[in-house]
C-alpha cells in the first residue's frame, strides 16, 4: 500500500491553475509619447529651419536633445516587454511538463519513483472544494494534510451488491491486506464510467475530505483505487463495512414483524444511544471546523452494539434521490433537513449543521419518516420560508423535544451547540426514569383461599352494582341521544363502617 505525502495533493492542482492562469504576449502596446511643441527663438540667434510640407519641426538643436531622451526609453519598454514574453514562455513550458508527469502517473503509464513522490492521486481543483453557492469553509485548509492511502486494483475483491445509484455503485468486498493475514470485509464505492462531472468532483473531494477525519463515530476511510486509463476503470473508495446499513432504513422496519434480514430492534434506551452518538460524531466535525451539509439518518450507518457511524460527505444524493431538490442552481440540496438561512442563500455553516440534527432527533423518535411527509419538495420550502417547523413525535421523551426546539432556533447564532447537546442527552442516558422496568400487565386481584389442605385461589368480592346493565339500544332514543335513567331508590355512595 503506497502512502502519499502532504503536498502530493495539491501539486496537479497547483501545476494546472498556473497554467490556466498563464497569459502569452502576442503583442506588445506601442505608447505614444508626446512631442513638445517647438519653442519660440530667440532673439540675436541663428536659427535654420527645415520645414516638410506646411508642418513645421522643431530647431536641430533641441530635436536632437529629445531624441536623445526617446531612444533609451523606448529600447528599455521593449526589452522589459520582450523578457516577461521569455519569462512567460518558459514557465508555461515548464508547467505543461509538470502537468504531463503528473498525469502519466495517475493513468499508471509511469512508475517513476520521484513522481511517485510528488504525484497527486486526484485531479482537484480549490473551487471543487469550496462552491461559490456555498460557505467557505476555513477546515478545508487543514483537511488536505493527511496522506491517502492508494490500494492496488488486485487487493479487492466484489462479493455482493449492497446499492445503486445514477452515478456510483457500493459493494461488499473483501480487502486482502497480505498474503498470511484473512481478507477484511470492507464497503467499496465505485463511481461509475457515465458519472458526471459533478458526480466525480463529489467522489473526489469526499476522498480528500474523509481522509483526514479519527474518531469512532465517522465511518473509516481505508484507501482509493485510482482510475486505470489503459484498462478503462473507474476509480473506488474502501470503507470500513457497517453490517446493518444505513439508520434510516433500520428505523423503518422497527414496527414491521421481524423477517430474514435481521435488522436489530431499537429500545428506547438505543434510541437515546444512537442520538447520542451522532452528536459525539458531529462534535468532531465542528471541533475540525468542519461543515457536513448533509446530515441525515441516511448518511448514518449502523453496526452491532448499536454503533452508528456519520458517513457520505459527497455522493449520498446519488441514491436517495426524492431527498433532494433543486433551488435555482444545478446542485441537488436536501431541503428538507435544511435551515431557513440555507435555502435563501445557499450558505452552509455550523449552525445550518445543529438545524439538520434537529431533523436527525425527528427521524429517530418517528422511525424514519421523512421530515414533512405528504408535501411535495416545492412546498418545503414555502414552509420553511414561512416558519413552519416540524412537530415532535408524541412519543420522543421531553428531553429530546426540548432538544429539537433549541436546534430550530430562528436566530442562529442562539441554536444549541453539539457539546450542549452531549451534556443533555448524557444526563437523560443516566436519568434513573430510563431505568425503571415497565409497570406489569393488570389482572383481577386474587386471594388463597384454603381447602381442606388444597390451596385455590379465590376472585376478591366485588360490590353489587348500583345500576342495572342496560344495552346501548336501551340507552339511546330514536335519534340516537342517551335516555336519562331513573332509579327506584337514590344511590347510597356513604355507608357506615362494620363494627
Amino acid at each position: 500500500m503506497t502512502y502519499l505525502l502532504p503536498n502530493s495533493w495539491h501539486l496537479l492542482k497547483a501545476a494546472r491553475q498556473e497554467q490556466s492562469d498563464a497569459v502569452t504576449q502576442d503583442q506588445i502596446v506601442q505608447q505614444k509619447i508626446p512631442v513638445q511643441p517647438p519653442k519660440e527663438p530667440d532673439a540675436g540667434l541663428n536659427q535654420t529651419t527645415i520645414l516638410t510640407g506646411d508642418q513645421p519641426m522643431a530647431a536641430i538643436g533641441g530635436g536632437i536633445g529629445a531624441v536623445s531622451l526617446l531612444v533609451p526609453v523606448v529600447v528599455g519598454l521593449l526589452g522589459a516587454a520582450l523578457f516577461a514574453w521569455m519569462v512567460c514562455c518558459v514557465r508555461k513550458r515548464a508547467q505543461k511538463r509538470r502537468a504531463d508527469a503528473v498525469s502519466m502517473q495517475l493513468d499508471g503509464t509511469s512508475q517513476s519513483p520521484s513522481i511517485l513522490r510528488q504525484a497527486s492521486p486526484v485531479n482537484m481543483k480549490h473551487s471543487l472544494l469550496v462552491p461559490e453557492r456555498y460557505a467557505p469553509n476555513p477546515q478545508y485548509s487543514s483537511c488536505c494534510g493527511s496522506e491517502v492511502p492508494i490500494i492496488p486494483r488486485d487487493s479487492v475483491r466484489f462479493l455482493d451488491e449492497l446499492g445503486e445509484g445514477c452515478f456510483g455503485k457500493v459493494y461488499k468486498g473483501e480487502l486482502r491486506r497480505s498474503a498470511d493475514r484473512k481478507p477484511d470485509i470492507v464497503a467499496v464505492k465505485v463511481l461509475k464510467e457515465s458519472a458526471s462531472k459533478e458526480a466525480e468532483e463529489d467522489f473526489y473531494r469526499e476522498v480528500e475530505i474523509m481522509s483526514t477525519f479519527q474518531h469512532p463515530n465517522i465511518l473509516s476511510f481505508i484507501g482509493v483505487v485510482l482510475r486505470g486509463k489503459e484498462e478503462n476503470l473507474s476509480p473506488m473508495m474502501v470503507f470500513e463495512y457497517m453490517e446493518h446499513g444505513d439508520l434510516a432504513e433500520v428505523l423503518r422496519v422497527q414496527h414491521q414483524p421481524p423477517s430474514g434480514d435481521a435488522k436489530p430492534r431499537l429500545r428506547p434506551v438505543d434510541l437515546l444511544r444512537v442520538a447520542l452518538q451522532i452528536a459525539s460524531g458531529m462534535e468532531y466535525l465542528a471541533a475540525q471546523r468542519f461543515v457536513h451539509r448533509d446530515l441525515a439518518c441516511r448518511n448514518c450507518l449502523l453496526a452491532e452494539g448499536p454503533t452508528v457511524k456519520i458517513a457520505d460527505f459527497g455522493m449520498s444524493r446519488d441514491v436517495y434521490t426524492c431527498d433532494y431538490y433543486k433551488i435555482g442552481g444545478s446542485r441537488l440540496l436536501p431541503v428538507r433537513w435544511m435551515s431557513p438561512e440555507s435555502v435563501i442563500y445557499g450558505r452552509f455553516t455550523l449552525e445550518s449543521d445543529i438545524w439538520s440534527y434537529g431533523v436527525v432527533l425527528w427521524e429517530i423518535y418517528s422511525f424514519g419518516k421523512q421530515p414533512y411527509y405528504g408535501h411535495t419538495n416545492e412546498e418545503v420550502v414555502k414552509l420553511i420560508l414561512d416558519g413552519v417547523m416540524l412537530v415532535p413525535p408524541e412519543d420522543a421523551p421531553p428531553p429530546i423535544i426540548s432538544l429539537m426546539n433549541d436546534c430550530w432556533n430562528s436566530a442562529p447564532k442562539l441554536r444549541i451547540s453539539f457539546t450542549r447537546v452531549k451534556e443533555v442527552l448524557a444526563q437523560a442516558q443516566s436519568a434513573e426514569a430510563l431505568k425503571l422496568p415497565r409497570p406489569p400487565l393488570w389482572e383481577k386481584p386474587q386471594v388463597e383461599v384454603r381447602v381442606e389442605g388444597e390451596v385455590k385461589p379465590k376472585t376478591l368480592p366485588r360490590p353489587p352494582p348500583l345500576i342495572r346493565t342496560l344495552s346501548d339500544t336501551e340507552l339511546l332514543d330514536a335519534q340516537g341521544y342517551l335516555l336519562p335513567v331513573h332509579l327506584k331508590e337514590p344511590a347510597q355512595y356513604l355507608r357506615t363502617l362494620p363494627d
